[in-house]
């Protein structure tokens, strides 16, 4: 079974980098928002990596449900910093696709 902390760990650890890349001087309020984002996304995450793990979805529909968190993720720090909205898209959308790689990373 995956270690959802584990996985959580993980994306805010390479979220923190693709900040520094996108961010530079921001990098603090991305990565409270990914912080917050996760915290809200944990339950629903977790119950996602189960299903995925027991073979009940595949990784296609697992895919799915990650890439629809992104209404959850708000990003306010970052909005509050005065960045434009594609910039914090383009940065929702790496969080959401790097939770994908370490979900799937995570299950054996």
């Amino acid at each position: 079974m995956a270690n959802i902390d584990t996985i959580l760990k993980s994306v805010e650890d390479q979220s923190k980098a693709l900040a520094e890349k996108l961010f530079k001087q921001y990098t603090h309020q991305a990565v409270s928002d990914v912080r917050d984002f996760l915290q809200k996304s944990k339950d629903a995450l977790r119950r996602w990596v189960e299903d995925l793990d027991r073979g009940d979805i595949d990784k296609e529909e697992f895919e799915s449900l990650v890439k629809g968190q992104a209404d959850v993720a708000e990003m306010r720090a970052l909005k509050q910093a005065g960045l434009a909205a594609v910039q914090i898209d383009t940065f929702t959308n790496g969080v959401l696709d790097i939770m994908v790689s370490a979900a799937f990373a995570a299950i054996p």
